[in-house]
């Protein structure tokens, strides 16, 4: 099997880009934010937050609603991009897809193992301002 590293920001930076589908948008963004254990976990709200579309001329905020985050969700599971057990509060990338990443690939997923946080671990979540600049809560 033949590896290349590849760079979460710029995982991250799809993420947000409004052109792309959701579930492939979905799907970066799991790229961009697993750890070594392959899960990406999220607050409440976070991935509609980051698949979230901005009207430039008003500036308006479409953030999707639940069904629809969970619709992009259960298409990259479909897509096989993500397995099955992925929700909006944690994605989890295929483990043949991916060697290595912050963290330690034994630790637990808190949010599969019902260790719940008011805050997931992750390093700030870094969003696409309007203009086309990365934004980092």
């Amino acid at each position: 099997m033949t590896w290349a590293i590849h760079s979460q920001r710029g995982w991250e930076e799809y993420a947000g880009n409004p052109r792309l589908p959701l579930w492939l948008r979905v799907t970066s963004l799991a790229f961009g934010k697993h750890r070594s254990n392959g899960h990406a976990e999220f607050r409440i709200g976070e991935v509609a937050l980051v698949l979230s579309r901005v009207n430039i001329t008003s500036g308006e905020i479409t953030v999707p609603d639940r069904q629809a985050v969970q619709r992009a969700i259960n298409k990259a599971i479909e897509y096989e991009f993500l397995i099955a057990g992925s929700g909006a509060r944690c994605l989890i990338v295929p483990g043949g897809m991916i060697r290595q990443g912050p963290g330690n690939a034994n630790e637990p997923c808190a949010w599969h193992t019902g260790v719940r946080r008011t805050r997931a671990r992750e390093r700030p979540l870094s969003l696409p301002d309007p203009l086309g600049s990365v934004v980092t809560q």
